[in-house]
């Protein structure tokens, strides 16, 4: 790949609004007080994460990536359910966003199809209904075909 596409990529990714996004809930996650509710961060991460999931589990089913960012979003909505942002997270869901966001811009057709889906649980995020059940648990990356639902 020459250097020009490298730098046109990188800056494309600077510029990019999921990158602006995901810069911005990294700042705020840092920067939001231990226990304070934070249903739009909340709301932002579940997005961002959300769809991240979503696409690692079609391109990489049952890999590392796909479990790792569907607990960090089951953390997400637990937090909402909580009420209570936990500073002690902060850390682990700004590493999730990112590899979330880098799904993302990687698989952009897969991830523009995903965005009813990132609204979606984004919305029960913000409005304070979000539940687990939401989310994709353990039970899809199981061997066992009982374990599986449609």
């Amino acid at each position: 790949m020459s250097r020009a596409k490298l730098r046109n990529r990188r800056e494309l990714c600077r510029s990019h609004p999921v990158a602006t996004a995901v810069a911005k809930a990294q700042m705020a996650s840092h920067m939001t007080a231990d226990a304070e509710p934070a249903r739009d961060l909340l709301a932002h991460l579940g997005w961002v994460i959300g769809i991240g999931a979503e696409i690692a589990a079609v391109v990489a089913p049952g890999l590392a990536q796909a479990k790792r960012l569907h607990a960090a979003l089951r953390t997400v909505v637990q937090l909402s359910i909580d009420n209570a942002w936990q500073a002690a997270q902060a850390g682990v869901l700004s590493d999730a966003a990112t590899e979330a966001k880098d799904l993302l811009v990687a698989h952009a057709g897969i991830g523009f199809d995903l965005i009813p889906s990132g609204d979606y649980i984004a919305a029960r995020i913000r409005d304070g209904v979000a539940s687990l059940s939401d989310v994709a648990g353990a039970e899809i990356y199981s061997t066992d075909p009982k374990g599986v639902t449609a």
